[in-house]
């Protein structure tokens, strides 16, 4: 079920505009509401089922942010809509622990609209770990985290926190001070010695403005940004989300620049730098090395017959049953209707069965699911001497697979090298 986002303003034209521009740019259903009445009847008719809520502060039969109170009853992420600003205001909208407020001042609203919402319809699936604040700090920040809800662990000992960082990553590290322990500073030192800054971003929590030197020393030994207290709300919630936003940034350039944009499977320089860099671990550790090239059949007839079009839907085709077949393995699409499965198995029996599989189901699905026939040759290898021989000899048997009349698989087994 898609998640329901609940949209109230008075202006019908805002709220058919924010609607058309979230379900433009999200999954979600967006259900509108024009006054408190309707407000109420959504809750009703929709009870559990709304996710978040975009709220106008003042309804004609609402004027002093009823609305607002009902959906924080009701346990609603809401952000709130308004046309006016004051300070008073502001801190009025925050004591109703509320995720954010925009205000409602042309082009630029909506943007701001569609960049809060991109967090917090995921904010669930991202962790913030707190390390070395006070237990004041910890349930003041742990509170203000769940309203955006962000998932929150609390460390205590440096230890601890270098323990769950070798098995898991979170979106932001909030480190204080509450222990001056110097072995604080070293845990933080050894964090971004293994994390970029734009993989794990550090926010230092410095708790009481005479220890404004110790957020400069954090800075120094890795944190990308800090807090110092008293701080509002919305500071700590814009201080917060710029850094989530800018790891995401990395995560989406990483992305692209490690996928083919058509298959969505890894591309060739990706496949081969993680071939290069993991060859020697996957020989030494007891498993067959392989590499599995794959080739779709007379491809260049496809085009030529039915359009690239269905060219590109073979391919997409084809990525998802690779996928399938070998889902935790390398898979890419090595260049234009070729591709290459790196990895290791138990046997070499194991992965030639999936790749027959595989060339079965292209050639018995194709048809249905591209509305072409065609099937695959398949070359593989295992356990060569180097990771560059692996894919040689691969290629060999490609092209071996080819010459004895394609839709075949042919292969080359080395025995494991042993010391």
């Amino acid at each position: 079920m898609r998640k329901k986002v609940l949209v109230i303003d008075d202006q019908k034209a805002m709220g058919m505009l924010l609607k058309s521009r979230i379900e433009a740019r999200f999954e979600v259903d967006v259900l509108l509401a024009h006054d408190l009445a309707q407000t109420q009847q959504m809750l009703t008719d929709y009870n559990d089922q709304i996710y978040l809520a975009l709220s106008d502060l003042n309804l004609p039969d609402a004027p002093n942010g009823e609305a607002v109170k009902l959906l924080k009853k009701s346990g609603i992420t809401t952000v709130v809509l308004t046309a006016s600003y004051d300070e008073a205001l502001r801190q009025r909208i925050f004591k109703e622990h509320v995720a954010d407020y925009v205000l409602k001042e042309g082009a630029g609203a909506i943007e701001y609209v569609l960049r809060i919402l991109n967090l917090l319809l995921t904010n669930d699936q991202r962790e913030i770990w707190l390390a070395n604040v006070s237990d004041r700090m910890a349930r003041k920040l742990s509170g203000l985290l769940a309203i955006q809800r962000f998932k929150t662990r609390v460390f205590e000992r440096h230890k601890e926190l270098l323990a769950a960082l070798s098995r898991r990553t979170p979106n932001l590290l909030v480190m204080g001070h509450a222990n001056h322990d110097n072995n604080w500073l070293h845990t933080l030192s050894e964090t971004r010695a293994k994390y970029a800054f734009y993989e794990l971003p550090i926010l230092a929590c410095i708790e009481t403005e005479s220890d404004i030197n110790c957020a400069l020393k954090y800075m120094k030994y890795g944190a990308t940004d800090y807090i110092v207290q008293p701080f509002g709300v919305e500071e700590f919630y814009t201080r917060v989300n710029q850094n989530i936003e800018q790891q995401q940034a990395y995560q989406d350039i990483k992305r692209i620049s490690q996928t083919d944009a058509l298959s969505g499977l890894y591309n060739r320089r990706y496949c081969l730098d993680v071939g290069q860099h993991q060859y020697l671990k996957w020989q030494s550790s007891g498993l067959e090395v392989f590499a599995l090239l794959v080739d779709i059949d007379f491809f260049k007839r496809i085009n030529d017959l039915y359009g690239h079009p269905k060219g590109d839907q073979a391919i997409v085709f084809v990525a998802a049953q690779l996928k399938q077949y070998f889902e935790d393995k390398v898979v890419a699409r090595f260049g234009g209707e070729e591709f290459l499965v790196l990895g290791t198995a138990d046997n070499s029996y194991d992965v030639l069965v999936k790749a027959e599989n595989f060339r079965k189901a292209i050639e018995l699905e194709s048809d249905q699911q591209v509305g072409v026939s065609f099937s695959c040759s398949i070359g593989v290898a295992f356990n060569a001497t180097n990771f560059e021989q692996l894919i040689s000899q691969a290629d060999q048997k490609l092209y071996d697979a080819k010459d004895q009349g394609r839709n075949q698989i042919c292969h080359k087994f080395e025995r494991l090298q042993t010391a």
